[in-house]
Parts: structure tokens; C-alpha cells; sequence
């Protein structure tokens, strides 16, 4: 091969191959960048002749055309009221329900039909609001179901019966259209009239099974139209925001804005320069690689055999990229913000939410027709003075309760290191998944016979007063044996002697 040949040859590469392969994708990449740009073109053409045909639509009719156009003039929009909302089948459905309850309630005595009829009004009442969809309307039924709930409330504390008692805790569930979790409350409300229900199922079954089917249609009814908030609560407000009035023109539509620019070529980022630049790094020949690193042999793998043995390390992360899972979430999770405690009123349910390491006691005082809903708090002392509906207690930790009365009685869920001390009289207490709790009852909740149920719950103690200012401990069972007797399931309580 000749000196003139071999100044044409790179690393067994002639120079002829080489730049005809440059050129071809040089072509290719013109070609591509011209199709791009057409395409462009004629996407971006066809909506600025849209734009002027819009624009042409406003233009008086001596510069438009000869044909006159009538000017655009804008309608301002009309206020008027909401509109009604159509009935929904499932609400007359449940109405229907409460019809026949009415009559069957009747036939009990004249308290509990005069109580049901109370019952089924605060219901149409609430459908009534419904239809006409005004939220301006919710003092007036704020007002008109607290009436009626009152008189159910006073026939419940003339007769004081299991009837009246069901009814008073069930009157409660209307309050749902002023909640965020109606669903929730409905299904709480359920499972408070449940407890005086078992006591009269067996003597009025028909009676029982109608007042539950509407507990049912409701929650239906409810989970199916508002499961997001009740009509006339917040959540509901704020995710169905009332329209803003606006002016309505009668011309064509505005004009469309300005397209954005064509993208840039994909040329216009080199530098004019680096084409020459590349040839001429081509033109050195065998001078190419003088700016390598130069490797000695004892640093070559094939040479040096105790390289072969050492493990390779891995690759640097980048710096970038380091911390950021590990340190992110944990950050995240540290800067979290506490929620804000709350202590209010909302209808008839205090609401005590996320309290935490408070020194001075949360005192409430409650009314007959008001219930207590306590959650997410830890380590404090909550006392209600006077006599409430009833309590919830859910997911608190080293929370102390001190109450007077309550007419339908307690219900503990996932609570742990508890305290509840009973001062008059208490029907029930329900706690399920909760540990270590203590309870001090009086001695008028026991002669009254206090129900005290638990299920999925450990380390409960029970102090019954034994004689002046001293109490009894009893531990709650937690083992039960259980056996097959004649094909049936036979369960007792494991009893440790000793």
C-alpha cells in the first residue's frame, strides 16, 4: 500500500467509506428535520385560518363582507334559584317503610306511635330540604328537626320503655345531611338502636325488622347519592361549588391564541465549525491517539494475573441520586404537621380530635340529646358533666373518661391504656380491640344491672365499689374453651385456681 493510501486509512477504515456514510446520515437527518417542519407548518396553518375565520366573525360588516352581521352582545345570565332535585326512588322507598313502621308502632301503645310519627316527620322533613336544594334552608331544618327530635326525647323520658328507647337513639340518625361521613354516622347510629331493639325482638319482631329495614334503605340511599357529605355539610359545599352567573355572548367564538413556535432543528445546536473540526481530527492519521492515556503493563488484567483476583468496585452513585430515597422519606415523614385539636359542637355530636399531652382536663357540658365522639387523641383527661346520649371512643391512646350519666351507654374501639370512671348510671359499655383498660363503675350503674361486652380485647379490669370509697378489681376473662357437644359448639370460660 502506498504513503498516499495509507494517509486514507484509519484503523483498517478508508476515508472514502467514512465520509460517504457521514453524508448519508447528514441526508437522512435533513430529511427527517424537513418532514417535521411540514408537518408543522400545516398543523399550525390550519388553526390560524381558524383563528381569523373567528376573528372574522367580530368584524363590522363594511370590512368583513357585504353581507351585515349582527353584533355581538352579551345576555347578562339570569338569577334565579336552585334548582329542585328530582325525587329519588330509594327516598320514597324509605318513606314508604316508615308508613307501615307508624302502624305497626300504633298497635305498642299510643307513646310509641306518637314517637314514630315524630320519626318519620323528621324524615320528611330532610327529604323535603333535599328537593328543593337550597342550602340557605339549613337553619330552618336545623331548627325543625331539633323540635321534633326534643318531643320524641320528652315521651322517651315520661314512658322510659325499650320502644321509646330505641326510637330516642334512633331519632338521631337524621342528622347525616349535616355530616362529612354520613355513611359512618348512619351505620354508628344503626348499631346505638340495636342494643334496645335485642331487647324487644322477640315480643315484636315486625316491629324490630321494620325499624332496621330503614336503617338500610338509609345507608343505601346515602352510600348511592351523598357518601362524599351530607347535603348541607361542608365536604358536600365544597365539592359542589354553587355557579358563578356569568354574561353569555351571542357572537362567534373568540380567536384562538398564537401557535407556539416550530421546534428548532436539530442542526441548530452544533456549532457551524464541527464538521471541519471532525476531518481534520481524521486527517492526523496515526497522530489520533496521541492524546490517550497510556497504560503500563502492570495495570493490564492480561498481564498482571493479580488484578484478575481482585473484586471490581462497584460504580460511584451519583451524587445527585444519593439520600435521596432514604433521606426524602424519612424528612417527609418527620415534617408531617400536627393536626389541629378540636373541641366543638357540630348539631347535636361534640367532636374532641387529635388532643395531645394536655395538663388541664377537656370538662364538656352535655344535654340528653347530644353524643360525644372522641379520636385520635393521647394522654389527656376528658370529663362530661351532666347527661349525655351516648360515647365513642376510637383509636386513642392513654385517654382517661370521667362521666355523670348517659342514657344509651359507651363504645370503645382500638383504644389503648384506657380509664373510664362511671359517676351515675351507665347502661352498657361495648369495647372491642382495645388492651389495657381500666374501668371504675358506680354503684347505681350496678344496681341497674350495667351491661359490659367485649370482644378482641385484653387486660381489662372492672372495679366494682365495695363499701365507702373502696373498690373490688375483677379481671375481664380472656381464654374461652371450647367443645363439641352433640354436633354443637360448647364455649366456657377458662378459670385459672390458684
Amino acid at each position: 500500500m502506498s504513503t498516499e493510501e495509507s494517509q486514507f486509512n484509519v484503523q483498517g477504515y478508508n476515508i472514502v467509506t467514512i465520509l460517504k456514510r457521514l453524508e448519508a446520515a447528514t441526508s437522512r437527518l435533513e430529511d427527517i428535520t424537513i418532514f417535521q417542519e411540514e408537518a408543522n407548518k400545516k398543523k399550525f396553518g390550519v388553526e390560524r385560518i381558524g383563528g381569523k375565520a373567528a376573528e372574522s366573525s367580530f368584524t363590522p360588516s363594511g370590512e368583513a363582507s357585504s353581507t351585515p352581521a349582527p353584533a355581538s352582545k352579551a345576555i347578562p345570565a339570569k338569577s334565579s334559584a336552585p334548582a329542585p332535585v328530582a325525587a329519588n326512588p330509594a327516598d320514597e322507598s324509605i318513606l314508604k317503610t316508615l308508613a307501615e313502621f307508624v302502624e305497626t308502632s300504633k298497635n305498642v301503645d299510643a307513646s310509641t306511635g306518637e314517637a314514630a310519627q315524630l320519626f318519620k316527620d323528621t324524615f320528611e322533613e330532610v327529604s323535603n330540604a333535599i328537593k328543593k336544594g337550597d342550602p340557605s334552608n339549613k337553619e330552618a331544618l336545623t331548627n325543625a328537626l331539633k323540635e321534633k327530635i326534643l318531643k320524641i326525647f320528652e315521651l322517651k323520658e315520661a314512658a322510659r320503655s325499650n320502644y321509646l328507647n330505641a326510637l330516642g337513639e334512633a331519632s338521631n340518625v337524621v342528622i347525616w345531611v349535616f355530616t362529612d361521613e354520613p355513611v359512618q354516622y348512619v351505620a354508628d347510629i344503626k348499631d346505638t338502636a340495636v342494643y334496645w331493639t335485642n331487647k324487644v325482638i322477640k315480643d315484636n319482631k315486625p316491629w324490630v325488622q321494620q325499624l332496621l329495614a330503614v336503617f338500610e334503605g338509609l345507608k343505601t340511599y346515602v352510600k348511592g347519592t351523598y357518601a362524599k357529605g351530607g347535603p348541607f355539610s361542608e365536604a358536600y359545599a365544597a365539592a359542589n361549588p354553587a355557579p358563578v352567573a356569568k354574561a353569555t355572548p351571542t357572537g362567534g367564538a373568540a380567536p384562538p391564541p398564537p401557535p407556539p413556535p416550530p421546534p428548532a432543528s436539530v442542526f441548530d445546536s452544533a456549532p457551524a465549525a464541527s464538521s471541519a473540526a471532525l476531518f481534520q481530527e481524521i486527517n492526523q492519521g496515526s497522530a489520533i491517539t496521541s492524546g490517550l492515556k497510556k497504560v503500563s503493563p502492570s495495570e493490564m488484567t492480561h498481564k498482571n494475573p493479580e488484578l484478575r483476583k481482585q473484586v471490581p468496585r462497584p460504580p460511584k452513585k451519583p451524587s445527585s441520586l444519593a439520600g435521596s430515597h432514604t433521606g426524602g422519606a424519612s424528612t417527609a415523614a418527620t415534617n408531617q404537621p400536627p393536626k389541629t385539636p378540636k373541641k366543638e359542637l357540630v348539631d347535636n355530636k361534640w367532636q374532641i380530635l387529635h388532643h395531645s399531652n394536655t395538663d388541664s382536663i377537656i370538662t364538656i357540658d352535655v344535654e340528653a340529646q347530644q353524643s360525644v365522639f372522641i379520636s385520635n387523641c393521647d394522654t389527656v383527661t376528658i370529663q362530661l358533666k351532666g347527661k349525655a346520649n351516648n360515647v365513642f371512643l376510637s383509636n386513642n391512646k392513654n385517654v382517661s373518661l370521667v362521666i355523670d350519666s348517659l342514657i344509651s351507654g359507651i363504645d370503645v374501639v382500638k383504644a389503648a391504656k384506657f380509664g373510664i370512671q362511671v359517676l351515675g348510671l351507665v347502661p352498657t359499655i361495648n369495647i372491642d380491640k382495645s388492651d389495657e383498660g381500666t374501668i371504675y363503675l358506680s354503684k347505681e350503674s350496678v344496681e341497674h344491672d350495667i351491661q359490659i361486652v367485649t370482644s378482641s380485647t385484653t387486660a381489662l379490669n372492672i372495679n366494682v365499689p365495695k363499701g365507702d370509697d373502696d373498690y373490688s378489681e375483677l379481671a375481664a376473662p380472656e381464654q374461652i374453651l371450647s367443645r363439641i357437644v352433640d354436633g354443637k359448639l360448647v364455649s366456657e370460660i377458662v378459670e385459672h385456681a390458684g
